[in-house]
């Protein structure tokens, strides 16, 4: 049996696989730094996210050298026989590229079809290495003109047990949205999601985010505490989004950057955990944008 779980803020569930028997099933999110891929006529650029827990303590899928992901685009994306697809190999968390080796490009008898192949085995050793994933996919075919949702059917194959057909939804929107997402650059690719903190303590990482505004001009992305604890996010001044937390109390703190950062549209909040164990939610989103969720573990 595979049981729900919460991924990230995707305002989705995924499904964890203990036996992976059967292909991963997947989800097709925002990549974390643009917006841009998922809108009509832009070059597709997303994360294909698969059906397990982000958190780095849960296994990911362990895969075999030669294992190769076909991704397949419908009619109604304009392929690009001429471009070069690009993808990243990912542990779940941005900015942290899994060091596997691969080669991905089109298919020459299939200009919507991108096929990637490891070239070496792709281990499972959370917490640090935890295995694949998500795969970040960029520079792929057309998307459509038309807005709505489309099928994109992936095939696993050399890859065992996991090998097989299955399929994933995207949705393609009249323009680039509003979107903020976790920043771990700043942490040298460490992951701020899942975090393990006793009660009273705060994170050993601050939590960061990427403010994306496409088409819009700004001066400064800051934060200020609300009324209830929770967190504004401004632009130049006036509030485009929140920052708050559900499940056990923590306390959010804003933590001013300079403003070459804020003009970056990159935004640090500090935590400290209550004194209740659980997990507590902190769930970014902006104005007409999907919401981002990172987690805090308090634990004795």
């Amino acid at each position: 049996m595979r049981r729900p779980i919460a991924i990230l803020g995707l305002a989705m569930s995924l499904l964890v696989t203990p036996g992976w028997a059967e292909p991963p099933r997947t989800i097709i999110a925002y990549q974390p730094m643009t917006a841009e891929g998922l809108a009509a006529g832009n070059p597709f650029e997303a994360w294909f996210v698969l059906d397990v827990s982000l958190n780095p303590a849960v296994p990911g899928y362990a895969l075999p050298a030669g294992a190769t992901f076909r991704f397949t685009f419908p009619a109604a994306f304009t392929p690009q026989p001429d471009g070069h697809p690009e993808a990243v190999l990912l542990y779940g968390w941005p900015q942290k590229a899994a060091p596997v080796p691969f080669t991905v490009g089109l298919d020459p008898s299939d200009p919507r079809t991108i096929v990637l192949r490891l070239d070496a085995p792709f281990p499972a050793e959370p917490p640090e290495r935890p295995g694949l994933k998500a795969i970040h996919v960029r520079m792929g075919p057309r998307n459509p003109a038309q807005t709505g949702e489309y099928p994109i059917a992936i095939q696993l194959g050399n890859a065992g047990g996991l090998s097989g057909n299955t399929q994933a939804l995207v949705r393609i929107t009249p323009t680039a949205v509003p979107l903020i997402a976790a920043y771990n650059q700043l942490h040298d690719g460490r992951d701020e999601d899942w975090q393990a903190v006793k009660p009273g303590a705060q994170v050993v990482l601050p939590l960061d985010w990427l403010v994306t505004l496409p088409g819009e001009a700004r001066a400064a992305i800051t934060l200020r505490k609300g009324p209830t604890g929770d967190l504004d996010i401004l632009r130049d001044g006036h509030a485009i989004g929140s920052i708050d937390a559900r499940g056990v109390p923590v306390t959010l703190t804003p933590v001013q950057f300079g403003p070459g950062f804020a003009r970056l549209g990159i935004v640090r909040a500090q935590v400290t955990a209550g004194p209740t164990p659980g997990v507590a939610a902190i769930e970014a989103q902006l104005q007409g944008g999907p919401s981002y969720t990172l987690h805090l573990t308090i634990k004795e």
